[in-house]
């Protein structure tokens, strides 16, 4: 990029000794020849000046410091385009708003400075009649995030709340008001909270929410104190129209979606939300938004779903296909809870419609035949194995980790299907022909989902042996067949002639080709074969730097014929970290070699023990399961369990339906270990 002429306020850029500025990624001799591309109108001031000023946030580089006044003086150019105007002032937002919020040794020390040497530029902006409305509004939006803001901040943007002729830009300064006045000393803030007090009074719906939100700032309790008035402004005659022109770049759903969040943190409060507008008559996007804050709501609190199921249940009824298909899936991801709806939910398994949305392809009766799985609900059985499979582009034959509820992802063909192992007989010979179906086919990743849900049901998938035993053959499968072979057990004994590692699948001495060893040697002495063959493979392997937590698995598992390993068990228990899956594979397995609970129990209830304190790791869980077969804990571990599972949060790592899944368990786990040693 050549230096052109370049407007006045980029005067002096070159005299800044950028090369020892440093940016996100690097040396920051760039940005002037950047900012001069912004001015020209031959670079966005969105691409890379903003990703290297400001990136994801976390901290202020000294090249943002350097470049903020140009940033300012660049947006107040009426010959610099619009959307470059409005990208420039959200950067200078951005950065303001990460100086305030991020730890001080991450904020570059000359950044106070220069933003009051910014202000008055920045301060002018909104107040400029012939600007545009979008300009005079990011002006606002960005002011809102003064870190120290001053007097003078807070009486502007009341003064542009009460004067300006654009209806979004007041709303936006009258929430930017609230921000700054809640940084701005204890007189500003008494002052703008009666004054935002007052405004909810306003006969105006999207005045009386915008003034809550602005007093959120203030006094983060209002919201859940005034849940009527958001209920009201968003079902009142007309509002819908209204609101929908209120706020710029902000449809209802948005905004339901905006206020919900000022009370998510209140169950009580959140829950009488999402009842009131899922029940109100109007737009359909009022009650899909509804459903949507629900889940939202469902995912981090236990109480409201007392409150919600009748709620859903009603929700599958709806004219709107968006709400049932999402009143489908909460049911689903609440499991036992909506087997109360399942007369309901069997009445959907034909509705075939979905979300309009491209990334939410199940339809009604996906969900509702999920939920039935999920309620053990024997309507959902015929069938149910090549329903799945067909449905591969919602029922994947794989794992899919969104992390968002909203997305509506299901889950795999195997997770829907491992959870029935009371119907194993009936299933079985489902899974079994589906099985012969894609190995002809060569469909390896459907193959080894069935291998996921044999290797569950252990020994009830007996009769899907030669199927199993068929699978060895293919170096793709061979192992997860394997597995499921090992899980049936001596049972399966007749798989022992061809459960043997294939040579040549692998390199010799590769990882790959002793981590097959090791699992065969494994799964072979689980089948009935004699375990010293499976030590000769397993010692030497966990003997051995960087033993993966697998290894110290099977290692436990050969029980007391493994206790010549308790020396290597105990270095790996104490070497590990509580919360950890080699440590607490090494104390379980050295329980189960030696008998003696000393050491691994204590290491055990202290992984657990975070629990109480709403933390959660899937290690967890089977720390858990194995303190259940010891059968003895301490009193401290006691109290944390106890109160767990008094805790009104959901205890799950998971973003989407998992997390349901992941609190139902460790629940039924704490509870189950809890009776075992009060037993």
């Amino acid at each position: 990029m050549t230096a052109a002429p370049y407007p006045p306020v980029l005067d002096g850029v070159d005299a800044l000794p950028w090369a020892r500025l440093e940016h996100n990624y690097g040396t920051a001799e760039d940005i002037p020849d950047r900012l001069r591309g912004v001015a020209a109108g031959t670079e966005p001031a969105d691409g890379d000046l903003a990703n290297h000023l400001s990136h994801q946030g976390g901290w202020v580089c000294p090249a943002a410091t350097a470049a903020l006044p140009f940033l300012v003086g660049l947006a107040a150019l009426p010959t610099v385009a619009l959307p470059d105007r409005l990208g420039l002032l959200e950067l200078v937002g951005d950065l303001a708003r990460t100086a305030r919020t991020a730890e001080p040794r991450f904020v570059h020390l000359g950044w106070p400075e220069a933003w009051q040497r910014s202000l008055p530029a920045l301060l002018a902006l909104p107040t400029a009649d012939a600007e545009p409305a979008a300009v005079r509004r990011a002006a606002v939006e960005a002011l809102g995030e003064a870190p120290e803001p001053g007097p003078e901040t807070v009486e502007l943007l009341r003064e542009r709340w009460e004067r300006d002729g654009d209806g979004p830009t007041r709303l936006a300064a009258l929430h930017a008001l609230g921000r700054t006045a809640a940084r701005a000393g204890a007189q500003q803030c008494a002052r703008t909270a009666a004054y935002l007090e007052a405004l909810l009074a306003d006969a105006r719906p999207a005045v009386r929410i915008t003034a809550l939100h602005a007093l959120a700032c203030i006094d983060p309790d209002a919201p859940a104190r005034r849940v009527d008035l958001l209920c009201e402004g968003f079902t009142a005659p007309g509002a819908a129209t209204e609101l929908a022109a209120a706020w710029a770049e902000m449809n209802l759903a948005q905004a339901v979606s905006w206020s919900f969040a000022l009370v998510a943190n209140r169950p009580i409060a959140a829950t009488g939300l999402v009842v009131r507008l899922a029940a109100a008559e109007g737009p359909a996007e009022l009650r899909t938004a509804a459903m949507d804050c629900a889940g939202q709501l469902l995912l981090r609190w236990r109480s409201p779903a007392a409150a919600l199921l009748p709620v859903l249940a009603r929700g599958l009824e709806d004219t709107e296909p968006a709400v049932r298909v999402q009143a489908a899936h909460l049911l689903a991801a609440l499991g036992a809870a909506s087997a109360p709806y399942a007369d309901r939910l069997a009445a959907r398994l034909d509705d075939h419609a979905r979300r309009p949305e491209r990334w939410a392809p199940a339809t009604v009766a996906d969900n509702a035949l999920w939920a039935l799985t999920r309620c053990g609900d024997p309507r959902c059985l015929p069938g149910l194995v090549t329903r799945l499979h067909a449905r591969q582009e919602v029922f994947a034959p794989y794992s899919s980790h969104s992390g968002l509820l909203g997305l509506h992802d299901l889950p795999g063909m195997h997770e829907v299907l491992i959870p029935l192992r009371a119907h194993a007989k009936q299933l079985v010979p489902q899974v079994a022909a589906l099985m012969r179906e894609v190995r002809k086919s060569g469909d390896w990743q459907a193959a080894r989902a069935c291998t996921e849900v044999l290797a569950a049901w252990g020994e009830a998938a007996l009769s899907a042996l030669g199927e199993l035993i068929a699978l060895l053959a293919d170096p793709r499968l061979r192992g997860h067949a394997a597995r499921a072979l090992a899980a049936i057990g001596p049972s399966a004994a007749g798989a022992l002639p061809y459960l043997h590692p294939a040579p040549g699948t692998a390199a010799a001495g590769s990882r790959e080709a002793a981590t097959e060893r090791q699992l065969f040697a494994w799964a072979r002495a689980r089948l009935g074969d004699d375990p010293a063959r499976a030590l000769d493979v397993l010692g030497p392997a966990l003997a051995a730097d960087g033993v993966f937590h697998t290894t110290t698995r099977y290692v436990g598992d050969l029980g007391p014929a493994a206790v010549s390993q308790a020396g290597r068990l105990r270095v790996l228990l104490a070497t590990g970290y509580p919360v950890d899956w080699t440590s607490v594979e090494a104390a379980i397995a050295l329980w189960k070699v030696t008998g003696d609970p000393e050491p691994s129990r204590p290491a055990l209830e202290e992984t657990v023990r975070p629990l109480a304190e709403g933390r959660h790791l899937p290690v967890m869980h089977r720390a858990l399961e194995a303190l259940t077969e010891i059968g003895e804990i301490g009193p401290p571990t006691r109290a944390a369990l106890t109160s767990a599972l008094e805790s009104d949060q959901l205890l799950g790592s998971a973003g989407n339906w998992r997390r349901f899944a992941e609190d139902q368990r460790i629940r039924a786990a704490a509870r189950t270990l809890l009776r075992s040693a009060a037993g």
